[in-house]
């Protein structure tokens, strides 16, 4: 009986894996002007991650200021954004800043 159950749920499981309703990982541009724009191989990262489950809790900087400033950049040239999301529970928000 349990087998059958397994095999009747496995649809319903990938139409909401591919939906992003278990696990979402989305890169994005936070820059839409790339005109003339430099191209940097590696660039520096600074996260935020939250937890939520009746309350939300928020912790660290993905600020583009707080981590050009720790990674001694003087120069950002453009930025992208990667969130990560596991049932909507866990997020994970991921800034890569590229410049000098």
């Amino acid at each position: 009986m349990r087998r059958h159950l397994g095999i009747a749920l496995l649809p319903l499981a990938f139409v909401l894996t591919s939906c992003g309703i278990i696990y979402t990982n989305i890169t994005e541009p936070l820059d839409v002007n790339l005109n003339n724009t430099p191209v940097f191989d590696s660039g520096s990262e600074g996260d935020t991650k939250e937890i939520r489950y009746y309350v939300s809790i928020e912790w660290d900087s993905n600020g583009i200021g707080d981590i050009a400033k720790k990674k001694g950049l003087t120069e950002v040239h453009y930025a992208d954004i990667n969130t990560l999301s596991v049932l909507g529970v866990w997020t994970q928000r991921t800034v890569t800043v590229y410049g000098k």
